[in-house]
């Protein structure tokens, strides 16, 4: 077998219990992002790995493979290197459960990419245009060098612009403070990170060998993990990013945006 999507899903997110399995447009968000899969060009199989058995009866119940792993595993990527182990497949491909309408068109360019090159890690990124997502610690940022390598992720605004600060005092003795100005990040340096990733085995099972990093820690962003061990991952990039759900909140941001006709923030 030459490549396979494992979709990482379990029921206890702290923002969101039972995410998996919150409705859009009447299906779980879990079927969505398995559909959506299966449409990826150069893809052998597609399969569910979650930790609750509803998980999984709801990929069935939708014509998708899902395969039962213990709920103690500290990550996503731990977690389909687990599954990966069983499957043989020569690439990996990690879309996370909460991403209903990432585009299947995007992802096959660059699983073309990354099959046609000499990478064993790689990752999607996006043109950040709006300046709130730069401040935002939800929005994984990343810098890139010439050929698209990640030098490093954030959930801090990178590159930091000194234009974006200004000083300024405050309070009793005049203590130094700094003024955030909103401006739109400038094009082409900023990037946001679009958490789909794509592994040759071999590498994926590193990653899922190594040891939690400081970096990791710091930021709680396992892909500084490899980046610290020496690993690179490559980057490809794509037009804009795939809006996830992290909370509630962001579900009903999504429903709204499927039924204004007008919207060209989702695209169904």
């Amino acid at each position: 077998m030459d490549c396979v999507a494992i979709i990482p899903a379990r029921y206890g997110s702290t923002r969101f219990p039972g995410k998996p399995l919150a409705t859009l447009e009447g299906t779980p968000l879990i079927c969505h992002v398995a559909t959506r899969c299966a449409q990826v060009e150069g893809l052998d199989r597609v399969v569910v790995a979650t930790d609750d058995e509803r998980i999984a009866e709801a990929a069935r119940d939708c014509g998708v493979e899902a395969v039962m792993t213990s709920p103690d595993f500290a990550s996503g990527t731990d977690r389909i290197a687990h599954v990966a182990a069983d499957l043989g497949a020569d690439i990996v491909l990690n879309v996370q459960g909460d991403e209903p309408l990432i585009n299947p068109e995007a992802l096959s360019g660059a699983l073309r990419e990354f099959r046609a090159g000499s990478h064993e890690l790689g990752t999607l990124r996006a043109p950040l245009t709006d300046s709130a997502q730069l401040w935002d610690p939800h929005c994984v940022k990343l810098v890139v060098d010439r050929d698209g390598t990640a030098l490093y992720f954030s959930r801090a605004p990178i590159p930091y612009s000194r234009d974006s600060v200004q000083s300024s005092t405050v309070g009793p003795g005049g203590k130094g403070a700094l003024e955030f100005i909103a401006e739109p990040p400038q094009q082409g340096a900023c990037w946001i990170h679009v958490g789909v990733y794509m592994y040759r085995t071999p590498a994926l099972q590193r990653w899922a060998r190594m040891p939690r990093s400081q970096l990791e820690i710091v930021e709680d962003l396992e892909q500084l993990r490899v980046l610290e061990a020496g690993e690179r991952i490559q980057t490809f990039e794509v037009a804009e990013a795939f809006p996830g759900i992290d909370t509630p909140a962001d579900l009903e941001r999504v429903r709204r945006a499927l039924t204004e006709p007008k919207s060209q923030d989702y695209k169904p």
